[in-house]
């Protein structure tokens, strides 16, 4: 994911959160009109539909530039503790097996045959072989990353220097979508996501263990965002919301993102696989229920400035991307240590 910000947006972006950095003093008054007073607080709440955006841009752009500075300070010790060059380092974290077989490259040419028109079938198919393996090199680097978190001491303080996700509102969380974990949250987690998002299948491993280290504590969320530039990703989500109906979303969900592609047989097999009742899921599938339900959460994506997959409300505040699971753990440990301060 990449964020970009001309460098007069940024400037503004800063000063701005200088500005609302000062909200944290008790009651700055602005102005006093009549005897009556004006503080930084009333004026923040009056334009709070426009500042939003503009925090959360620039929370966006601090953490990813957060992110880098601490994956370059890694590799420099791991490096400087292998004896290698750094170009060197990068290159060891990529190898690993790498096993592209032909079905997979038929796959991807099936499913992008048209957007090869213009190119020989042998030429796309070596393309694509190529592209698979470069994805598989980039999963390899982005697990040594991971290990590299644990190996080196890392401590990150989000919350100094203000880079701290400002809340969106009120949690989205009504109770009609689909949900696991903690009946009685501290930390809910409300996940956007996309069937055909490939970084949304990369984070479902986390926000699993996540439920698995937090179940008690933390509530995830489901709620859909297809993207118009995937041709399966709202009937299936219609799929997984009539799953729903026969109290089957999870393992529909599970089978969903595991699948290597989507459509509406894929769908049938899956039914039948879980056993659903098959008039039942054929006559939601077709039904207006099933559209209006994802209609709602995209008009709750909206509501919430959420644009792409997959992204999070975790206690209100807006994070975006596939996230690590130490990355989820120091923002679900924040919102738990500031549970027991509250109570304290």
């Amino acid at each position: 994911m990449s964020f970009y910000a001309s460098p007069g947006r940024v400037v503004f972006l800063i000063l701005l959160l200088r500005l609302t950095s000062f909200a944290q003093a008790a009651e700055t008054v602005l102005a006093t009109v009549d005897g009556k007073q004006i503080t930084l607080t009333e004026v923040d709440e009056s334009v709070a539909s426009s500042i939003l955006p503009l925090q959360q841009q620039l929370y966006a752009i601090r953490k990813v530039a957060l992110d880098n500075l601490i994956t370059a300070r890694l590799l420099e010790s791991e490096a400087r503790g292998q004896g290698v060059s750094l170009d060197e380092l990068r290159r060891r974290l990529t190898l690993g097996e790498i096993n592209v077989t032909r079905a997979q490259v038929e796959e991807a040419y099936a499913q992008n045959a048209l957007f090869f028109a213009a190119m020989s079938p042998d030429e796309a198919r070596e393309r694509l072989r190529l592209d698979l393996e470069n994805q598989a090199r980039m999963k390899h680097y982005r697990t040594a990353i991971e290990a590299l978190r644990r190996k080196w001491p890392v401590t990150v303080n989000l919350a100094k220097g203000n880079l701290v996700a400002p809340a969106a509102g009120t949690e989205p969380d009504d109770g009609s979508s689909p949900s696991r974990g903690a009946a009685k949250p501290v930390v809910t987690i409300v996940e956007f996501s996309d069937f055909e998002c490939p970084f949304c299948r990369q984070v479902q491993g986390t926000l699993n263990t996540i439920i698995e280290r937090y179940g008690g504590e933390v509530r995830l969320v489901f709620k859909h965002l297809p993207s118009e530039g995937h041709r399966n990703s709202l009937p299936a989500a219609r799929a997984a919301y009539c799953a729903g109906e026969q109290d089957r979303f999870w393992q529909f969900h599970e089978a969903l993102f595991a699948s290597p592609n989507l459509s509406d047989s894929v769908f049938n097999e899956i039914a039948t696989r879980l056993g659903f009742g098959r008039e039942k899921f054929q006559s939601c599938l077709s039904a207006e229920r099933s559209r209006a339900a994802v209609i709602r959460d995209i008009e709750t994506a909206r509501r919430y400035r959420v644009d792409s997959t997959p992204s999070f409300l975790i206690n209100g505040r807006l994070v975006k991307g596939a996230l690590g699971f130490s990355d989820f753990q120091v923002l679900i440990d924040r919102e738990l240590n500031r549970k027991i301060s509250a109570t304290n």
